[in-house]
């Protein structure tokens, strides 16, 4: 009798279980049938979990199951193209534009990592921290590792083509599994050249955003009909609060607004011909998403021997971890390698890795991951670079040492990092 009791007990578990689960997928297609009736494919990303950063289910089969591809804002319209490699840059052209890029306030040049916050509002408001590296450059493309840094992150590849950073018209924040490379036409995180122009001389620029996302070998669909015009808001430049190799900064910025297809856009762009970096993306309805970059690293010539000099502890923002450990991420190799330089450059010295939280999560545990952190870097630097681990001590301070208040992503941002101190 018992048995059958217990029997009894689970089968109603597992039928109540399925009932929930059946429950929970009828809401999640109702939801997405609802978004596709009105023609809102932000509602459709939204409802699926799709965040514009990598992690997208394959929207193709979805929307295709459907009966047709949704297109943003109701538009009804979906062009499905041939995967295509970036067009050949005229080579006078390209020479002029890398050379410029290096040099730019936030140079576009291998190493450069430019560290993001997406905000989708269909989500709950939930902020994802987001990573674009510049891993290489050639005379036809930037090649972008992407990475999104939470607990079951995603990673990908995003080619951007020099000739469409001269030139382009078109832009799409997205890369991933399920998305094209190379999307021969759009940038990513920088605007094209010939836009930037127009919005520096205020005049009307034109540009059209999109959803790309695959439909089979070699084709791609570009989902959406989101044209428009933006504008300059105010006529000489506004400040953008962001952290440039570890320094709060105000950098130049034109705001721009206006309406792409259905749906209102604003932006702060870098006022810098050589690299305009999108610095803000906000586009409110619809695709009800945000991306707010607050950091930016990239490798300086000594410039974290010349800070530990000067005043005996450099911040450093360019070493990463993976969410919630202390393992290292490969991004991290251009910051481990600058220490290592100071530390062979100066036989006299021995450092201390300290690490540094923002305060979400406890005290204790804060403190814990710091220590763990700091210790993961002083083996990384010891392992890759052989680095003598008698020269380098560890030590986590947790939250306790803010450099800003923790009450922004801003001020979050700027607190978690590594130093590294003369002892």
């Amino acid at each position: 009798m018992v048995i059958l009791g217990i029997l009894a007990l689970v089968t109603v578990l597992v039928i109540g279980s399925c009932v929930y689960i059946g429950y929970r997928i009828k809401k999640k297609a109702d939801e997405v049938q609802q978004a596709y009736k009105k023609g809102d494919l932000g509602k459709i990303v939204g409802a699926l979990g799709h965040d514009q950063t990598g992690s997208a289910p394959d929207l193709g089969k979805i929307l295709g199951a459907l009966g047709k591809g949704a297109a943003q804002g109701g538009s009804g319209t979906e062009e499905t193209v041939q995967e295509q490699p970036c067009p050949a840059a005229d080579a006078s052209q390209s020479k002029a534009f890398r050379d410029a890029a290096a040099s730019a306030s936030v140079p576009l040049k291998p190493g450069l990592t430019l560290t993001a916050v997406w905000t989708n509002r269909d989500l709950g408001g939930h902020d994802v921290e987001v990573l674009n590296t510049v891993q290489g450059i050639d005379d036809n493309t930037v090649t972008i590792g992407a990475v999104r840094a939470e607990k079951g992150g995603s990673s990908g590849q995003r080619i951007l083509c020099i000739a469409d950073l001269l030139n382009a018209q078109q832009y799409e924040t997205g890369w991933g599994r399920n998305m094209p490379g190379t999307i021969p036409g759009a940038t990513m995180f920088t605007m094209p050249l010939t836009v930037f122009q127009d919005m520096k001389a205020a005049r009307p620029a034109g540009l059209e955003y999109f959803a790309a996302y695959n439909r089979g070998v070699g084709r791609y669909a570009k989902d959406g009909d989101q044209k428009g015009q933006l504008s300059r808001v105010e006529p000489g430049d506004v400040p953008y609060s962001i952290i440039v190799n570890g320094e709060h900064k105000d950098l130049p910025a034109i705001h721009v607004k206006g309406r792409l297809g259905s749906h209102d856009t604003e932006a702060f762009v870098l006022d810098d011909p050589a690299n305009p970096i999108t610095l803000s993306w906000n586009m409110p309805e619809g695709w009800n998403f945000h991306i707010t970059y607050l950091k930016a690293t990239f490798p300086v010539e000594k410039g974290i021997q010349q800070e530990i000099a000067k005043s005996g502890c450099a911040a450093v923002y360019g070493i990463y971890f993976d969410f919630d450990s202390a393992i290292v991420r490969p991004e991290s190799g251009p910051s481990l390698k600058e220490i290592a330089e100071a530390i062979k450059n100066n036989p006299d010295w021995n450092l201390r890795i300290e690490g540094h939280t923002d305060n979400v999560g406890g005290d204790a545990y804060n403190l814990a991951l710091s220590e763990r952190r700091a210790a993961a870097t002083k083996q990384g630097l010891s392992a890759q670079y052989h680095i003598d681990p008698g020269r380098i001590t560890s030590q986590g301070f947790g939250a306790s040492r803010p450099k800003a208040p923790n009450d922004t992503p801003e001020g979050r941002a700027l607190n978690r990092r590594v130093e590294v101190c003369r002892q």
